[in-house]
């Protein structure tokens, strides 16, 4: 079964036209560089979600033939059904140059200038220089050099983008590309100096101020203690809500500068990941316009998207990904990393969180969560993460290769209520010793605004 709607996306993975410019500024070499941002926002509005899955069997072998009635959708725990059904098969372009093979005898000898091979496949590398360090951005940087040392296979375009303006443009030009990954720089925005007083990340602040973490906010108490020199005594910091006000000078001096710390931490923190997915969105729009196979990989530390607003454009985005067959598979930069700090982060620490080791188990916490946007950009369109390994020139390979099996489940929302709730989804396959990888989850559509 192939609904409509999947008729047409079909049509649109095989197109191989000659490529579009959007007006954002994904461009062929040598175009002038990245225009301004049109300021243009996109709205997707549909009665169905699109869920890509990868199979794989016992040897890690991608599956493709199965069909329909081997998949099963868990919608909230209930059954939901499937209206359409789609495999996109994107078998990997091999790389390095491809030698033609000589005239046979009697045959026309090939045109002094032939035509260009139409574009089967394009690959865009994303690099996240808004929030990797110098020196992990200087390892990934080198083994994207050398990941890109060969020639483009024929047919294939490479784009370096990253989200601070570099922009290689769309091109086969292998040296063009390296050139681009090698003027990156690490600029790290919104990023908080440890030595702030009281020092509270985005992490922290959201368990303060959004899930009335008594514990988090005892720890904040201590710190700003600590870097104040103001007298707190251990039975303030050990069950108070964030909600008291203290009667001790000392102690309400210390709620207020948690409080206004935190508060500054979240709203830098919103902004971030706001800004950090509607690019990400923006470049899934512009690849969808584009012909042939489309890859995205996001090389990143990870980010962490905790505002309801920025889980909700990460859905959108997921939801034009799968419409669009984008591919989106990421690469943890920072390789195989300890959760342990490092001496500079360390300052100022809470006297109480180090006894108790709350605050590694915070750090750890805060790392899972920033991997965990990775992990859904990757099952939620089908591509993989790359992470807890150093071969990250090995790692950009595989990625680039993407699956040689996609399947496309379209589910319709039309029965459930518009009240933007998070809904988790769980997709199995009737048969045995396979691995699923597939959409976590959606947010139900969100009633206009306007109605009344």
């Amino acid at each position: 079964m192939m609904s409509s709607y999947l008729k047409h996306l079909g049509a649109v993975v095989l197109c191989s036209s000659a490529l579009a410019v959007h007006p954002q500024g994904i461009q062929q070499q040598p175009e002038p560089p990245m225009p301004p941002d049109t300021g243009v926002t996109f709205h997707v509005q549909v009665n169905s979600v699109l869920v890509p899955v990868v199979v794989r069997d016992a040897l890690g072998h991608t599956v493709g033939d199965l069909s329909e009635k081997d998949f099963k959708v868990l919608d909230q725990g209930k059954p939901r059904n499937i209206v359409g059904f789609a495999i996109q098969q994107g078998a990997p372009l091999a790389r390095g140059e491809q030698t033609a093979a000589p005239p046979a005898a009697g045959s026309q000898a090939a045109p002094e200038n032939p035509q260009p091979p139409a574009v089967q496949r394009i690959i865009v590398f994303l690099f996240d220089d808004r929030h990797l360090n110098a020196g992990d951005l200087g390892q990934v940087k080198n083994a994207a050099v050398q990941m890109l040392d060969k020639p483009l296979a024929d047919g294939t375009r490479g784009l370096v983008l990253s989200f601070m303006g570099v922009n290689s443009g769309i091109t086969h030009n292998h040296t063009a590309l390296q050139a681009a990954v090698m003027s990156l720089k690490a600029r790290q925005l919104f990023q908080q100096s440890s030595s702030q007083c009281p020092y509270i990340d985005y992490y922290a602040a959201d368990q303060i101020l959004n899930k009335y973490n008594r514990t988090e906010y005892g720890i904040a108490l201590d710190k700003a203690g600590n870097c104040l020199h103001l007298l707190v005594p251990a039975s303030a910091v050990g069950d108070i809500n964030i909600d008291d006000v203290s009667a001790s000078p000392d102690v309400l001096k210390a709620e207020i500068a948690v409080k206004d710390a935190a508060m500054r931490s979240l709203e830098q923190g919103d902004q971030d990941a706001l800004e950090t997915v509607s690019y990400l969105r923006d470049v899934v729009h512009t690849l969808s316009t584009l012909p042939g196979q489309r890859s995205l990989i996001l090389v990143s530390p990870g980010f962490l998207s905790l505002s309801q607003e920025s889980m909700a454009m990460e859905s959108q985005l997921l939801n034009m990904a799968a419409s669009a067959a984008v591919t989106i598979s990421t690469l943890d930069a920072r390789g195989l990393y300890s959760t342990m700090p490092s001496a500079s982060e360390s300052g100022g620490e809470s006297i109480q969180a180090l006894v108790t080791g709350e605050n590694l188990e915070e750090r750890s916490d805060s790392m899972r969560q920033n991997k965990q946007v990775m992990a859904e950009f990757a099952d939620g369109t089908g591509g993989t993460f790359f992470r807890n390994n150093n071969d990250l020139q090995g790692g950009l390979t595989g990625l680039a290769a993407g699956p040689e099996y996609k399947y496309l489940l379209e589910l319709s929302v039309n029965d459930v209520k518009q009240n933007g709730t998070y809904h988790a989804l769980k997709v199995e396959v009737d048969r045995k010793d396979m691995k699923v990888q597939a959409r976590e989850g959606y947010f139900a559509p969100q009633p206009p605004k306007n109605r009344k």
